[in-house]
């Protein structure tokens, strides 16, 4: 007898969790998936997402900034771990950039939009950012480093942006910052030799990976060499990394990557493309297909904690 209730109560406890309940007690909480703080992704994300009240995850008081994300949203450091974590858990909801997306997940609008290279550009998806590239103002850059840079700058940079699945900006006035001078695509020439210098080093964002290898690859091939003969190794570590070693940079090899804005002083920068940060909800998620702004904060500040109280 006793072990007939032990495998009929295993039994209720295998169902109540295919079906996303506690013990059957009720449905399971949301997990809220958060990037890091200093995340490009994390930082676009939270500077967007709002309680229509002026009230943001992200904000500066007095100075300071402050977050608002639930102390119980799972953080991770990369754009991969949030989709597995998502993948893997039928009550996660995450961010991540758009180009990132694949089959593991499921992408949901957000305020009756979905995310794409159109509404992005027309600005009717609002959670987007600029993917950037940074060098360091106050020391001369070797000439390996400078010709990369200029390589980046050139209209070879839209196969890789295309590749990574974010929009290329050819406009001069986007690619700089608002009120700032604006900054052309130019032309790219394969010099005779590979440039001196020692190795250029990338730092930064994790969600601008892609677009990165892919140029750094298109680069040592136009030279006949192998990318590690002339990048170091790739560790990517975050937007705040590669502002922070870019501000480091004492011998001009330094390229960083930021995806969020920079203003900041030392350091000179270029938008390359654009990018949307999509998202995302496990694939059998069929509780939410789209989502407010208003919504997200809700989830995301912890008001909200179960999908069935979304209204709407």
């Amino acid at each position: 007898m006793k072990k007939l209730v032990t495998l009929l109560l295993s039994c209720v406890l295998l169902i109540c969790g295919a079906v996303g309940l506690t013990a059957c007690g009720g449905e399971k909480d949301i997990t809220v998936v958060a990037r890091t703080q200093g995340s490009g992704t994390r930082e676009a994300f939270d500077k967007v997402v709002t309680d229509g009240n002026g009230n943001y995850l992200e904000m500066k008081i007095n100075g300071d900034r402050h977050f608002f994300t639930t102390d119980k949203a799972v953080v991770q450091e990369k754009t991969g771990t949030v989709m597995s974590k998502v993948a893997s858990d039928k009550n996660a909801i995450g961010y991540i950039s758009l180009g990132s997306v694949n089959d593991t997940i499921k992408v949901i609008k957000v305020n009756g939009v979905a995310p794409s290279a159109e509404t992005v550009l027309d600005g009717s998806y609002q959670i987007q950012r600029p993917f950037v590239i940074m060098t360091s103002s106050e020391v001369q850059l070797t000439d390996l480093a400078a010709d990369f840079l200029l390589y980046l700058k050139s209209e070879n940079s839209k196969q890789h942006a295309d590749e990574a699945g974010c929009i290329y900006l050819s406009d001069p006035s986007m690619r700089a910052n608002e009120g700032a001078t604006e900054i052309p695509v130019v032309e790219y020439e394969v010099k005779s030799s590979l440039p001196s210098g020692g190795k250029i080093r990338i730092s930064g964002s994790t969600s601008m990976e892609l677009f990165i290898k892919n140029a750094m690859s298109e680069y040592a091939a136009l030279y006949g060499r192998k990318v590690e003969t002339i990048f170091e190794n790739l560790d990517l570590k975050g937007s705040s990394v590669g502002k922070k070693d870019v501000h480091d940079d004492t011998n001009g090899n330094v390229i960083g990557l930021s995806s969020a804005s920079v203003k900041e002083d030392g350091i000179n920068s270029f938008n390359v493309c654009l990018d949307a940060v999509a998202v995302i909800v496990n694939k059998s998620n069929d509780k939410v297909n789209d989502l407010t702004l208003e919504q997200l904060y809700d989830i995301y500040t912890g008001k909200v904690t179960k999908f069935s109280e979304v209204v709407g």
